[in-house]
């Protein structure tokens, strides 16, 4: 009975044992797959790393709670549309308000009743205090007080709250001294909630850290600028402060001559320092060429000499090496940030390769190599576990599949992981469908022959040029409903169909399906044909020369319909760029910007949403047609020019005029508006202010990065044509896409790999993980 019960004993404690084992087995492989999560996503590896706290941090950062807290940013965003001031009205035209409101057709704005956008508003501060409080849980106590950006995190939510508090406590408004009226309380927090966008990207985070260490090398270029105006400022007060001139009655057209032996000439642009000095900013922007300079150079010819080498020495030269110091700094601030993700991603790759051949040592795990190993069978249960985009899931799984048996070691390990960065795919031609009868061969070597691709685009062109022509003859007769542009569509049509049928058949789906090009085509074609079969039913045929204006009520106009067929014939013309190489890389770098410049948009939403906050408070009101209608109204003036749209009065209207003075032309019409407005010359600085933020720093930094894009995909292009003709390899056979995954694929190729002894150490600095390394 003693033997029995031992047994059973044994047999208990054995069973024990192996499922603490399992256990342990699946928090380790749990590690493993964040750590390998996080490589792909340039994560640190320094957060908790139990079983619980690994739960929730991959909860933390899947799709839909990541979507959620964008959905949350977003909202909060775009409060500022809806709530006092709101955007919500047909027009921010004070002209037209005023005339309305003094008619019969009265226009109002709409005025949320105070606590409807507070209460949204709390919501999404509340999805905000909660991720700040999961986020420092998981990174611990010490990461959080070495982090400024969690630090901001807590101040600016509590200010938020509080601020929020204290709106509510006065119910929405505040009223205006010496009058019964009442206006919105003042919102500290708004100005905040660009924030909270930013410190959600870490990209943005990086992008912002390197903007503000190229401040420095920017302010010394712009000071050598403020030199070079200033002293242009003084010398043209010098050369246009005489007199020699007056006019009759304002009149510019007829000059009063004065004392003869006078040499300079009266140019009220230079009457006072802060005026020329504004005149010629504005000039270095080109906006009021050659207005400002007309005074001068139709007295004397020779001041045009004064102009030209203002803007030839500003504009072309201070200006471009601006240019240049901003594409040099920031993109090596922006790159030695990128080498810190990088870093980021081989430690965490190595943390999880690390973890997993410690579970290899506990079951004594021999290996020829005699150093440290992992199974391959463990690395792909951790590939089936990670969350992968498809083509590398699709690379890697190809690499494990073929060691399915074997081991690897840390090189290899990494080496597996390195096919996270392929930048360009090769897509090898897949074998044409075969046919018996010689004259579906022959027809098939024809349409995959690369002439038939000049002829499609010949055909497309010539589909263009006969359009053009006949939109320029018969355009007084499009209307008509028998319009040689609908006989033509019909043709072209036709003719599109039976190419796109034939690609479809001779050439295969599994190759008409590699060509994005084909893929293009084949969208156009099939909307150009539901449009002519929708003119078919309606109008019947074109080849029947009938009026069939009025044989039957019809639901949409030929007119429209015509329309609409040569608006996708001509999205069809984008074919022929496939056929120059320049060409083709502008438009996917072009692609690669809109796809991957996320946090470049960002920043622009920023730094657009801050100051729009700021020109609201500033100058709400203060441009009114009522009011400001008979305010030194002059040729060229904000009143003659109607931009009475133009104004702060609310979000989307300040958003405008923002953009109005980033695109520079005609930005002077605000400046002194806005001094007139409020009678000083300090609200200029506001424009000022925005102009260097947006266009000398922001344009300049965005211009660094199209460079760079366009540079390394020309680079690599280059590269990959010379060695697969060095390799014998046909471009018939296969072709290459060259793709920029991200910012971080863009400077792949100039970072630096970190020694393994720093990775090692990086690994031991883990307060969470218990690894000997």
């Amino acid at each position: 009975m003693q033997r029995y019960i031992e047994r059973d004993l044994e047999t208990v404690g054995s069973d024990q044992f192996a499922q603490s084992a399992a256990v342990q087995d699946e928090d380790i492989l749990l590690q493993a797959v964040v750590f390998v999560e996080d490589a792909i996503h340039y994560r640190s590896i320094h957060h908790r790393v139990d079983r619980r706290s690994l739960r929730l941090y991959r909860l933390y950062y899947s799709n839909w709670v990541q979507w959620g807290m964008y959905a949350a940013i977003s909202v909060l965003l775009v409060l500022a549309f809806f709530e006092r001031p709101s955007s919500l009205s047909y027009t921010s035209d004070t002209q037209t308000l005023f005339i309305n409101r003094n008619g019969t057709n009265q226009t109002n704005q709409w005025d949320p009743p105070c606590g409807v956008t507070e209460s949204i508003e709390l919501f999404c501060l509340l999805i905000f205090l909660a991720d700040f409080v999961v986020k420092t849980y998981l990174v611990g106590k010490e990461k959080f007080l070495k982090s400024p950006w969690l630090i901001a995190y807590v101040l600016i939510l509590l200010v938020s709250l509080l601020d929020w508090m204290a709106t509510l406590g006065v119910l929405c408004i505040v009223p205006v001294p010496g009058t019964s009226h009442y206006r919105s309380v003042l919102r500290i927090r708004r100005f905040f909630r660009p924030f909270f966008l930013l410190q959600n990207s870490s990209l943005m985070k990086k992008t912002v850290n390197c903007i503000k260490r190229t401040l420095p090398e920017i302010f010394a270029v712009l000071v050598l600028q403020f030199l070079h105006v200033y002293f242009f400022t003084i010398v043209g007060m010098l050369l246009f402060s005489e007199p020699v001139g007056s006019t009759a009655g304002g009149n510019n057209s007829s000059w009063v001559p004065v004392d003869p032996g006078a040499t300079g000439v009266s140019d009220p642009n230079f009457h006072s320092l802060w005026n020329a000095f504004i005149t010629l900013l504005v000039l270095l922007t080109t906006a009021n060429n050659p207005d400002v300079t007309m005074t001068a150079y139709s007295h004397n010819r020779l001041y045009a000499v004064y102009f030209i080498l203002f803007l030839a020495i500003g504009l072309y030269l201070l200006f471009n090496m601006m240019t240049a110091v901003i594409y040099n700094q920031f993109r090596g601030y922006l790159q030695s940030s990128l080498q810190g993700s990088f870093f980021r991603r081989r430690v965490a790759v190595r943390a999880a390769f690390e973890v997993l051949s410690q579970q290899n040592k506990e079951v004594e795990l021999s290996t020829n190599s005699g150093g440290d190993c992992v199974r391959v069978s463990t690395i792909y249960h951790v590939i089936e576990k990670v969350s992968l985009p498809k083509s590398a899931e699709r690379r890697i799984t190809e690499k494990l599949g073929r060691d399915m048996f074997g081991t690897y070691n840390a090189a290899q390990f990494q080496a597996v992981f390195d096919l996270l960065d392929l930048d360009y795919q090769v897509h090898h031609r897949p074998p044409l469908p075969a046919f018996r009868h010689s004259w579906l061969q022959f027809l098939q070597k024809m349409i995959a022959h690369r002439y038939f691709e000049y002829l499609c685009c010949a055909v497309a062109l010539s589909n263009i040029l006969t359009v053009s022509i006949l939109l320029t003859i018969e355009y007084d007769q499009l209307n008509a409903t028998n319009s040689d542009l609908e006989l033509l569509n019909f043709v072209f049509v036709v003719y599109y169909l039976v190419e796109q049928c034939l690609k479809f058949v001779l050439l295969g789906w599994r190759y008409y399906r590699i060509r994005k090009t084909y893929i293009f085509d084949a969208l156009v074609t099939f909307g150009l044909v539901i449009v002519e079969v929708m003119t078919l039913v309606e109008y019947g045929s074109p080849f029947s020369g009938l009026d069939r204006k009025d044989e039957v009520e019809t639901v949409i106009e030929l007119w429209d319909l015509i329309r609409i067929t040569n608006i996708l014939i001509m999205f069809r013309l984008l074919r022929v760029i496939s056929l120059f190489k320049t060409m083709s890389l502008v438009l996917s770098t072009l692609l690669d910007l809109i796809k991957n410049m996320r946090a470049f948009a960002g920043i622009l939403v920023v730094i657009y949403y801050f100051f729009a906050i700021l020109g609201i408070e500033i100058f709400s009101g203060v441009t009114n047609y009522e009011t400001f209608r008979t305010v030194n109204v002059t040729c060229g003036s904000y009143q003659q020019l109607n931009y009475w749209a133009n104004n702060f009065n609310d979000f989307a209207s300040a958003l405008v005029v923002l953009w109005d003075v980033m695109v520079v032309n005609n930005w002077m019409v605000f400046l002194f508006a806005y001094k007139d407005a409020l009678s000083t010359g300090w609200a200029q600085l506001f424009f000022i202010v925005w102009w260097l933020v947006s266009v000398v720093v922001y344009v300049n930094c965005f211009i660094a990065l199209v460079l760079e894009n366009f540079i390394t995909k020309w680079d690599k292009s280059n590269a990959i044509k010379e060695e697969q003709e060095d390799e014998g390899r046909s471009r018939t056979l296969s072709f290459t896409e060259v793709r920029v995954e991200s910012v971080h694929h863009l400077f792949r190729s100039g970072l630096t790999e970190p020694k393994e002894e720093e990775l090692l150490e990086e690994i031991r600095k883990h307060q969470h993980l218990e690894i000997k390394v």
